[in-house]
């Protein structure tokens, strides 16, 4: 993976165009910075959800739960892993590929891209990675974690904040599952992700199917 950093995000125009093929399908999902962000809003639900889950867990094994959940120090934490969480998206494309670091101001979000095509699977590990070792590891640990301390409110206020920067990541996480069939291969283009069967595997469905009839 070769990391390059571009700057500050401004317009689509900026962002890299992949060579697609013909076949390619682009994922259901907005075209703008600004909608894609306000779509993944959506799975702030689901974050709390999982959030209430753990509170009744740590609850059932201590007996009860302190109140005073949230620390300045595991924000401030959550906050200084914008950039590494980013590192780990990228890590997971190809090492001989080339890996955009981008920032925008004005939706308060980094992001990377490339447009490498990636497996389906490798593309999912790839948008989960990070919210797995910023959020829901924290968020383990925390349940077991003794109450009274400052230590137990740093972790749980860094898994809280990390967990809602991943937002963004469910939602592709999610088209994913949704989208891409078994084989497929996913390829970011401009803001957008696209998948598409590999030529050698599309031809042997097709032959699979003349056989059939």
């Amino acid at each position: 993976m070769k990391l390059v950093w571009k700057g500050i995000y401004k317009d689509l125009d900026q962002l890299p165009v992949g060579q697609l093929p013909d076949h390619a399908v682009k994922f259901k999902e907005p075209n703008s910075m600004l909608m894609l962000n306000l779509v993944a809003s959506l799975f702030i639900i689901p974050v709390l959800l999982l959030i209430a889950l753990a509170v009744i867990l740590k609850s059932l094994l201590s007996g009860s739960v302190e109140m005073s959940f949230f620390n300045v120090w595991g924000i401030v934490l959550a906050f200084l892993m914008i950039l590494p969480h980013e590192l780990l998206h990228a890590i997971v494309f190809p090492k001989e590929k080339e890996v955009e670091l981008w920032f925008s101001p004005k939706s308060l979000v980094a992001f990377v891209i490339s447009t490498a095509p990636i497996s389906k699977s490798r593309f999912i590990f790839l948008s989960m990675l990070p919210n797995l070792i910023f959020g829901f590891i924290p968020l383990l640990i925390w349940i077991f974690l003794p109450q009274g301390l400052v230590i137990t409110e740093i972790v749980f206020s860094f898994a809280f904040i990390s967990l809602m920067f991943g937002i963004g990541d469910y939602l592709n996480i999610f088209n994913a599952i949704l989208q891409m069939p078994k084989g497929s291969l996913q390829q970011l283009s401009g803001m957008n992700s696209y998948w598409y069967m590999p030529r050698s595997q599309e031809t042997s469905m097709l032959g699979t199917k003349n056989e059939q009839i």
